[in-house]
């Protein structure tokens, strides 16, 4: 039978074209992780660089009975020190009076928003230092458990202090993935391992934490550098190998605009800088990407 004429149907009224739904995903972007796990100080007063000292150390030598030891380079004393320059970095927004008036994305969103890409960015440029580091292990392919105790056991014969500290692995996703197909792999007597399970059944946390292994606490995220087909991840002391300076929050300036086209320009800077501190007291990891 064909269509019925006649029939008032949906098309003949005015309606609404579109309705929110009530349900809202979140951006589909990395968390940070990175700032937690380091030393961290404000900023600078009156200057752009500050430095971070690395105390010397003296070495003691034999002496024969009745022998003179004049000064040498064995009791000459030299510190060094790790410079920090305090950069800026921003995002500006221009929205425009008609989202303004009619839209719904408010000032505190864009300034929400905003202090989530600089996290990120953040973040993103302290795990490129790990491009630094002068020690590296190289997986065979994908990334091992050996492959993380090895970086561990460089840092150890390196005399990093504070061996009682859990050292921090921080690894791209497949690195993570790599580690947990392993552990599954090892054999039935993982499933009654403890220390095992938690790596395998710890759900990430905001911070990127993705549980221990031992003294490690391993951490999950992308943003990692990349050298030839590696991917650079690391093993590192957190109080020890990577330093920060932040300022205590982003700022945020509204200004509105008319004759370059009628919005409110929103722009936030900050004020930071990370940087290697103790070169031995962490360990690149390079595994296929």
């Amino acid at each position: 039978m064909g269509a019925v004429a006649n029939i008032t149907e949906f098309g003949n009224s005015v309606n609404v074209t579109d309705v929110l739904a009530a349900g809202i995903s979140p951006a589909l972007v990395k968390s940070t992780c990175m700032m937690g796990l380091m030393y961290t100080e404000g900023l600078p007063q009156g200057t752009l660089t500050t430095k971070l000292t690395k105390r010397g150390s003296l070495t003691a030598a034999t002496l024969a009975e009745a022998t003179a030891l004049a000064p040498d380079s064995n009791g000459e004393l030299t510190d060094s020190a790790a410079t920090a320059t305090i950069a800026k970095c921003a995002v500006v927004s221009g929205i425009s009076v008609e989202q303004g008036q009619f839209g719904n994305i408010t000032a505190d969103r864009i300034a929400a928003e905003h202090g989530a890409a600089i996290g990120r960015f953040v973040d993103n440029d302290a795990l490129s230092l790990f491009s630094g580091l002068s020690t590296s292990v190289t997986s065979t392919s994908i990334l091992t458990i050996d492959d993380v105790m090895l970086g561990q056991f460089n840092i150890f014969n390196s005399e990093c202090p504070n061996k009682e500290v859990p050292l921090k692995a921080v690894l791209s996703h497949r690195g993570h993935y790599n580690i947990k197909k392993e552990i599954v792999q090892s054999g039935a007597s993982v499933w009654t391992n403890e220390a095992w399970l938690e790596i395998l059944q710890s759900a990430p946390q905001t911070n990127c934490y993705v549980g221990s292994l031992g003294p490690i606490d391993f951490y999950a995220t992308s943003g990692h550098a990349t050298s030839s087909s590696d991917t650079v991840q690391a093993i590192f002391h957190p109080m020890w190998a990577f330093a920060g300076f932040f300022a205590p929050a982003p700022i945020t300036w509204v200004k509105e605009k008319g004759a370059e086209g009628f919005y409110t320009e929103y722009a936030t800077y900050f004020f930071y800088d990370v940087l290697e501190w103790n070169d031995l007291c962490g360990v690149k990891l390079l595994s296929d990407t």
